[in-house]
């Protein structure tokens, strides 16, 4: 594989269960906030999501990294076996995108 065919940016999808994202670009710095169920023990997580501030200098880098979560969040809004999470955080994941405006 060619450089140019590389991933800029691998995460593990079941490390975290992502349940939202969101992002904000302060003039040197952009921050990208999660959401997201951690891993107790394999194909088991902590139902109480955690929330997670990632700062970077570079917009751009921050922009894959949201896009990506993103990309993870959508993918299991469609998985019928997590809809119960989404369901039960549904207060939770509202709060946290208010917050995060």
């Amino acid at each position: 594989m060619s450089n140019a065919n590389k991933p800029v940016l691998t995460l593990d999808m079941d490390e975290k269960f992502y349940l939202a994202v969101a992002k904000r670009d302060l003039d040197k710095l952009a921050f990208v906030y999660t959401l997201a169920c951690l891993k107790q023990k394999p194909n088991s997580y902590n139902l109480f999501p955690t929330q997670e501030i990632h700062t970077f200098k570079s917009k751009s880098s921050a922009n894959i990294y949201y896009e990506t979560i993103a990309q993870m969040v959508e993918f299991n809004e469609n998985d019928k076996t997590k809809k119960l999470i989404f369901e039960t955080n549904a207060e939770v994941i509202e709060r946290f995108m208010e917050k995060t405006k």
